[in-house]
């Protein structure tokens, strides 16, 4: 008894994250087959046969139900007794498709004992281990993957974007460089590296890997174009602006603003301000130009400047949504609430649904209308069952947030029924302990997560910072943290997290330069409370005061901030409008 096929694809697919060529193949391969048939006979006794077609029938019906737990199970349970490879990869395929990692797990090894030179097979396995960040057991099976011949098929660069869409982009940049790059790579494949390099946050590999390319193909574009914007994350942003000015005439598409964009980069809005205003005067680059433009005015805090430029954008194809949802955060940013909600909830069926949804709800939730505010986010999981998990992770946090962490956690710890063991929800479980003062609980989760995915540094980090907030274990903290940004060094959060447990433990002047890094490339407002924090300790209270009010600029009421500021200037922190 076949899955239908229309619902099995619904099930598979992610809004805005297409299925990869691979397990789409997979799919209409499996939807297109008949009913498994032996090849031998005498090899499935009766009974076997019966528990395969009734396990089959109850994932069928498990499906229908939406119970997407109850039908990855089932047709694992149906793989199990089946001799048929059509099975098992149809259970993988399911159980993948739900977020069902650890029945995914199980599946997909029966799918390779059945058929141990499957390329496919290999390559899932790969991709289900990656999203567990298991790094062996997924070097293992790419390595298996790249010697079944299957490797030789694929593009490189848009293999590489696959796995970074599937998966964590970290993971995929250490596997991909261990098994598939190898002693005499071309240029497509140092050029996929570079840009796996640039993804995990990793400038000086990801440049390492692009400048190897262009030894081999001096004319790749792409690769000169990622050396400078690599450069200018690490603040060689001279360096950067003169190669873009010598590259320009051969950029096309979104590279057409890479000059612009490094300029914004650097801070020198006026220069970035004259080369938008040049491309902006051609049809084909018009919106993109504005599109910067409003995001500079919004930085510098010219809300009218950025309004008056949003209202043409309305009426402009594809634009309308991105229109909506500035029109809303420049609401926020000046205080009217009301109308942020209200711009906020015309994209409640837009292609940034849940973004919107969300800003909307915290609002609704910061005026008292938590009814509504939750019924907004519970109205789009029930239209949306393939995004629960996201959902759930947004719905848990904007309730620890208002100080109610025990419904935080139930929401959660019913999301870990339907997806037991999810690396996502185990690690919002620990966050939301530790908003909610839990810290005990939440570094025993933390720790106990980091013993299932010991390299992974969005973990290593967030137990890291967690000790280190909280003056515990300072040493164990930086360590933590050491060895997370030995993963992914140009990430501003971890950057945060280095400079604030360096600050913890009295190294004040090593932690100042690491911070002002991690804000500069990140603008992000809990940075901001820290940089700010450790500059008004080291006796520069105006720039910290200039650090603050930058942040309150975009994000007038953020808490962290505020209760910084307050804590600290002995004054309430009035948000600029």
């Amino acid at each position: 008894m076949m899955p239908h096929p229309i619902r099995l694809l619904a099930v598979l697919r992610r809004p805005g994250k297409p299925l990869s060529s691979f397990a789409l193949a997979l799919l209409l391969a499996a939807c297109a087959s008949t009913s498994p048939t032996s090849t031998d006979p005498e090899a499935t006794a009766a009974d076997e046969s019966r528990g395969e077609s009734e396990s089959i029938l109850a994932a069928e019906n498990a499906l229908r139900d939406g119970d997407c737990r109850g039908a990855a199970e089932n047709y694992l349970a149906a793989a199990r007794v089946s001799e048929q490879v059509d099975v098992a990869t149809r259970a993988t395929e399911l159980a993948v498709g739900c977020e069902q990692l650890t029945t995914a797990r199980v599946a997909v090894a029966r799918w390779r004992k059945l058929d141990p030179y499957s390329g496919d097979a290999a390559l899932v396995e790969a991709l289900v281990a990656l999203k567990r960040y298991d790094l062996e057991e997924a070097r293992t099976a790419l390595t298996a993957w790249r010697e079944s011949g299957s490797a030789g098929t694929q593009d490189p660069v848009r293999f590489a974007q696959v796995l970074e869409r599937e998966s964590d982009a970290t993971a995929a940049h250490l596997v991909f460089g261990d098994v598939l790059v190898g002693e005499d790579p071309t240029a497509d494949v140092l050029l996929a590296k570079a840009q796996l390099g640039m993804a995990a946050q990793d400038m000086r590999a990801a440049m390492d890997s692009a400048q190897r390319a262009l030894q081999i193909n001096t004319d790749m574009v792409e690769a000169q174009t990622l050396v400078l914007r690599a450069l200018s994350i690490l603040g060689e942003h001279t360096a950067a602006i003169e190669g873009a000015r010598a590259l320009a005439d051969s950029l096309e598409g979104e590279d057409v603003f890479l000059l612009a964009d490094l300029q914004a980069a650097a801070g020198r809005h006026e220069e970035a301000r004259q080369e938008l205003a040049r491309l902006g005067a051609m049809p084909e680059t018009r919106l993109g130009a504005e599109r910067r433009l409003i995001a500079i005015d919004l930085e510098e805090g010219n809300f009218d400047s950025a309004e008056a430029r949003l209202g043409p954008l309305m009426g402009e194809r594809g634009s309308t949504a991105m229109a909506l949802y500035f029109l809303g955060q420049l609401a926020e940013m000046r205080g009217d609430d009301a109308r942020a909600v209200q711009n906020y909830r015309l994209l409640a069926d837009s292609s940034i649904a849940l973004s919107a949804r969300t800003a909307a709800a915290r609002l609704l939730i910061k005026h008292g209308d938590r009814k509504n505010a939750l019924a907004l986010l519970d109205e789009y999981a029930t239209q949306n069952p393939e995004e629960s998990i996201e959902v759930g992770a947004a719905r848990a946090q904007l309730l620890a947030q208002d100080g109610d962490v025990d419904a935080a956690l139930q929401g959660l710890d019913a999301l870990l029924l339907r997806y037991p063991d999810h690396p996502n929800l185990i690690y919002q479980r620990a966050t939301v302990l530790e908003t909610g003062g839990r810290t005990r609980e939440a570094v025993a989760t933390f720790e106990a997560a980091l013993k299932e995915r010991p390299a992974d540094p969005q973990l290593t980090n967030a137990l890291g910072f967690t000790l280190a907030d909280h003056n515990m274990k300072l040493s164990r903290a930086e360590q933590l943290i050491k060895d997370a940004l030995k993963v992914s060094p140009d990430n501003p959060a971890i950057q945060d997290s280095m400079g604030w447990v360096l600050y913890r433990r009295g190294r004040t002047g090593e932690a100042l330069p690491i911070l002002e890094r991690a804000w500069t490339n990140s603008r992000d407002s809990e940075i901001a409370a820290h940089y700010g924090e450790v500059l008004w300790k080291a006796g520069d209270e105006g720039q910290a005061r200039y650090i603050w009010q930058q942040a309150l600029t975009r994000s007038p009421d953020h808490k962290g901030l505020r209760g910084t500021m307050a804590r600290l200037t002995g004054e309430p922190a009035a948000a600029p409008r």
